[in-house]
Parts: structure tokens; sequence; C-alpha cells
């Protein structure tokens, strides 16, 4: 089974904790939930303790980081679930349909194995860009624009699409793309780049760095960011997905 995260995913889960405060935004929408599915569940995070759960990841490398009291896990792919029709109450997805191969068996996979509900959260690609994609690697924002799923595509597949803003904790304990976005010196620490996924796809960080560097010690990062550093939360384009399946 060749994976992307095979190759990527080295020591991913010590910067890809569960921050409490997204997980919080993310149980809320699981109410009424009794037996999920995870897809791309990678190392674990958020997933509910308090409801029976099996998680489906295609990397051996990210399942080998899962806890040892983690919810039992599955090595399979979002277009190839290998469970029963209406096996699970609910699905849920995060921060992964932008790996899938083909994202529409994948949504018929989950309309085929979940009874009443699909959770996602993921990225809006028709949202601005944050400063880190507008100043300074806006090569990001490009290629994730093609790569995350547009809110179309979920009323093509699903009922009762909802769209609620993720916002974004100040200090957040997760480390993805915008996770850092009041901490702009974590981004020149090569070990955080390596658990955020995008980075590996870019040949050239050296450009994008040495700016951001040299903006953080003049001064002129914070001159260009001052509306952002009060805040304690912020919107920066991640959504959380909810919906009823389909059965048609």
């Amino acid at each position: 089974m060749n994976v992307k995260y095979d190759r990527i995913g080295i020591d991913y889960s010590s910067n890809r904790k569960s921050d409490p405060r997204i997980a919080h935004q993310i149980y809320s929408k699981l109410k009424g939930a009794t037996r999920i599915v995870n897809i791309g569940a990678g190392s674990g995070s958020y997933e509910p303790e308090d409801i029976s759960l099996v998680a489906v990841e295609p990397s051996a490398r990210m399942i080998s980081q899962r806890q040892p009291d983690a919810h039992p896990v599955v090595q399979s792919f979002a277009e190839e679930l290998p469970f029963e029709t209406n096996s699970f109450s609910h699905a849920m997805t995060v921060l992964s349909m932008h790996h899938w191969a083909n994202r529409k068996e994948g949504f018929n996979e989950i309309n085929r194995v979940a009874r009443e509900g699909f959770l996602a959260v993921t990225w809006n690609p028709e949202a601005a860009p944050f400063w880190l994609t507008r100043d300074y690697f806006p090569e990001i924002f490009e290629t994730d624009k093609k790569i995350f799923p547009y809110l179309s595509e979920f009323h093509q597949y699903f009922d009762d699409v909802e769209v609620s803003p993720l916002l974004i904790p100040e200090d957040c304990q997760d480390g993805f793309l915008a996770a850092y976005w009041k901490r702009p010196e974590a981004y020149l620490n090569e070990d955080i780049r390596k658990s955020i996924s995008t980075f590996a796809k870019l040949d050239n960080l050296s450009i994008g760095l040495n700016k951001l560097e040299k903006d953080i010690k003049s001064g002129n990062w914070k001159k260009k960011n001052k509306d952002i550093l009060n805040a304690s939360m912020l919107d920066v384009g991640y959504i959380i997905i909810t919906a009823n399946t389909r059965k048609d």
C-alpha cells in the first residue's frame, strides 16, 4: 500500500495533536452519533472517546503512531471502506479529503456505510489567503485551491449541508498549516514544517522563509498584521461541514 504519509508522516504525532478548543467545536456537531467511521484518521486526532468509533487510515506509518488505547483502526482508503452497508450512524474526516484519490468514490462509500450523517473538517478554497499564503507562499494558496473540495461538491452528494467556521486559537496545539497564525517564527522551524503536508509539495522554500525571517526581525510582520494581533481566535478559512447522508 504505497501512500504519501508513509514518506512524509515521520514523527507526525509530535506536532499534530488534538487541540481541545477545536475538538469542542467538532464534537458539538456530532451529537446523536452512536457509531462513527473516521476516514483518513492519521494518528488519531479528534476522535471522540465516548462514542464507538473505527478509524480508517491508509498509511502504516501513521497507524504506528496511534496511542495504544486509541480506537481500533483498519488500513484502507476512503474509496474502499471495508464495512457493511449502514454499519455506522455517522462518518467523519478531519483535513484528509484533499489527499483522496477520488472524492466521488469516497463520498459514495460514505453514503453507503453511514446511515445518518457526515462531518468533515476542511478548508474552503473560496476563502481569502491568510498572511502566510498571501505574502510568503502564494503557491500554497494556488495549490490548495485546486485540491480542496468546493462547497458545491458536498451538495452534489449529501443532503442538508451546513457550513460553520472552524475558529483557530492563538496558541493552537495542533500543527496544521494555519495553526501558527499568531506565531510566525514557528514556520521557520523545519520540524514544524515537516508535520505540514503542504510544505512537502514545494521545491524551494528559501525565498519565502528568508522573506518571513527578515520581516519578523524588522518588525514588518507585526506592522502588516496588526489587525490580528489582539485576536485570541481567528477564522482563516477552515470550516466544519455537516450533512445528512443520501440514500438513493
